[in-house]
């Protein structure tokens, strides 16, 4: 069975074995060597890990030096989201966005065009297209 990126589902098969520290996706380039990718990663436990004796840092996301790491061959899920999908959720909805639509002028009132807020959320638009 060929592994995946955990992020984006990249075939990793390129990537020598064992997976190093300092291995990151070809394809996203998130770091390989972390919890999100080894097989004792679980979220729905307390410390996300299976492994007792492992002492997971608190960044999932990140390269660790975990001696117990196993890489995941179904590590990647579409539902799981990443950091950057998850801000971007957050500011959607504190600043009343348009629920994952890429037309953001939609969800726009009957204002005047270029008023303050409508130029302030384009610009806050613009940083995440």
């Amino acid at each position: 069975m060929s592994l995946l990126c955990w992020n984006c589902g990249e075939n990793l098969d390129d990537i020598p074995r064992p997976i190093s520290r300092h291995a990151s996706c070809p394809q996203c380039f998130n770091e390989l060597h972390c919890c999100r990718m080894c097989r004792h990663y679980d979220p729905k436990r307390t410390m996300q890990c299976f492994e007792d004796r492992a002492d997971p840092p608190l960044q999932k996301e990140n390269a660790n030096f975990c001696d117990f790491y196993a890489p995941k061959s179904d590590a990647f899920e579409t539902s799981t989201k990443t950091r950057s999908s998850s801000a971007k959720a957050e500011l959607d909805a504190l600043f009343g966005g348009d629920d994952g639509d890429d037309d953001a002028e939609e969800g726009v009132s009957e204002r005047a065009p270029d008023s303050a807020e409508d130029i302030a959320r384009k610009k806050l638009d613009d940083l995440f297209n």
